[in-house]
Order: C-alpha cells, then structure tokens, then sequence
C-alpha cells in the first residue's frame, strides 16, 4: 500500500455498497452484519460481487487503481457470536471480496478489511475508552491480519479516544493500517476534536505508525483543509464522502437516499485532490457508479494518463 500512494497521485475508491443492496429486490441485509451473510447466499452474493465489478471497471475504463474493501465493517467478535453465522466470516468474507479482484481480470484491485467502532458511528459519547478499544478491537484484527488483505480500514471513527485504542490492535496484525474519521461541517471529528489535531495526536502517541487517515460519511466540504495544519494535511490520504451535506442527525431519520448537486460534490472532492493531495477518493452514503466516472472524468485526462506514475 505505501508503494501505491508513493506512485500514483489519484487512487479511486468504491461507493457505496448496502443503500444500493437495501433497492434490490430480494436482498435483505442482516440486522447487525450489514451485507456481510450475503455472501453465503449465491443469488444474494452475485448481487453484491456484481456492484464491486461495476466499480472495478470505472477504473478500469479510466486506467486508474481502485482500493475495494471486504464486507468485514460489523464483523467484530462480538456480533459474530451472537449472530447466526459460521465463526469464519471475515476470512469467508475476505476470500469473496479476492474473488472478486480475481474474476475482474484487473491488475490495479486492491483489498482493505474494514472494521467499526463498538457502538453508534454518531455517538461519540458511546465510544470505547483507548483500553478498552484495544482489547475489543484485537481479536477481528488478528484474524483479518493473518488474511490476504492490503491493509486495515477504520470507517466511521466518531472518537479520537477509540480510534487511538482501534489502531492500536490494528498495527499489532502487521498490516497497513489507516483510520478513518467521521467529522461535522466544523471539520471536527464528531468528538469535538478538529480533524488536524485529531490526526497529530495519534501519529504523536502511535509514533506516525498508521500508513495515514481518511474521512468517510461525511460531505466533501465538511473537510476544511485550507486551516489544517500542514503536516496533518499531509497525512489526510483519502475520503470515501457522502452524496448529502446534511448533518448525520438528518440523515438518520430519512428513510430515502439524499444527495446534492453531483457537480459540486465532484468539484468539491477534485480540489480535495488537486489542491491538497488526498489521493484516494471514493463514495459513501447515498453515491454511485455516477459518482466514480463523475470523479474520473474530471481528475483524468481520457486515456487515463493523468493517473499514472
């Protein structure tokens, strides 16, 4: 992973993946796994490896690597147990998804495992102690480390306090490890922290060991990179961002998909790269393969080349 973000200023990412499984007809998500258990059913798994394909030959077509990650964001040891499923999920859920790189045929797929804070994204006040999220998070660590895995993703980290613990036990799998933080149009992590000082402090108290931070579920212009500071900024290296700029508390009660205007989130998202050097760009909430091409289009010249070291 380091050597890709070394060669290739723009990487593309996926969109989302559950809201499009949650319009199909036959698909029912688990209540806890999210998407995960699909992959045990073979019509319900087509599905799914076929959204994944979708995204895998946007980038494709523009020549670009692409970073997909396994359905593995709820599996950690505690919903597994209670959940009626086999105890291998995230292996099985990490052999589907290199399946899926596999069947593409392309060369530039590469794999994350995604992990999930304990509790609620958006409340910050149920979020592990550092203690604690180290020993909670260690057991789906170890088991997505000794994977075929690229690196380890965090999504959705709304504290600066569980993160720290999270990245603790993901750094201990060896694998690259990168966190992911949920912030508010004041760019701060949903803690309060702004998203700079959130990024020092756990590069000052984890010795600079994750391979760099994201954004995700947040809109692109809650990201107030023009007052981050440098060296935080430097180390912001994707965003997975949501079609909607309205607050997480709205969109929690809407039960349709919202999105604002596709050209200024692409706009918004192409200077985040542009300007500012987040490599990898990709879709959260309410976002689709337009998204991709929307982002391809504008950040690569029509052969692609503008992507390539």
């Amino acid at each position: 992973m380091k050597d890709l973000l070394s060669h290739f200023p723009f990487i593309l990412s996926e969109a989302a993946i559950c809201e499009r499984l949650k319009g199909v007809e036959g698909i029912e998500l688990h209540p806890t796994l999210f998407d995960a258990p699909l992959i045990y059913d073979p019509a319900s798994s087509e599905v799914l490896a076929g959204i994944f394909h979708q995204y895998i030959d946007i980038a494709r077509e523009y020549e670009v690597p692409i970073l997909i990650a396994a359905p593995t964001w709820r599996l950690d040891s505690e919903r597994v147990a209670a959940a009626d499923v086999p105890s291998t999920i995230n292996r099985d859920a990490v052999e589907f998804i290199n399946r899926v790189k596999e069947e593409s045929g392309y060369g530039q797929v590469y794999v994350a495992g995604l992990m999930a804070p304990k509790n609620d994204c958006y409340q910050p006040d149920e979020a592990l102690s550092v203690e604690q999220a180290e020993r909670f998070h260690s057991a789906q660590a170890n088991e997505l480390g000794a994977t075929e895995l690229d690196c380890l993703i965090a999504q959705t980290m709304p504290s600066v306090a569980e993160a720290e613990g999270m990245a603790r036990a993901m750094i201990a799998s060896g694998l690259p490890t990168v966190m992911s933080f949920c912030i508010n149009r004041q760019g701060q992590v949903l803690d309060g922290t702004p998203l700079d000082e959130a990024i020092d402090r756990l590069d000052t108290r984890l010795d600079g060991a994750p391979l760099g931070y994201f954004v995700n579920c947040s809109h692109p212009t809650f990201v107030h990179a023009e007052t981050m500071n440098p060296r935080a900024l430097a180390r912001l290296i994707g965003i997975c961002a949501n079609a909607s700029s309205r607050d997480h508390c709205e969109l929690e009660q809407l039960a349709e998909t919202v999105e604002d205007n596709l050209a200024e989130w692409t706009d918004a998202m192409v200077q985040l790269n542009q300007a500012y050097g987040v490599q990898v760009l990709g879709g959260c909430c309410g976002t689709d393969d337009r998204y991709l091409r929307a982002i391809c289009e504008q950040v690569c010249r029509p052969s692609g080349d503008s992507a390539k070291p």
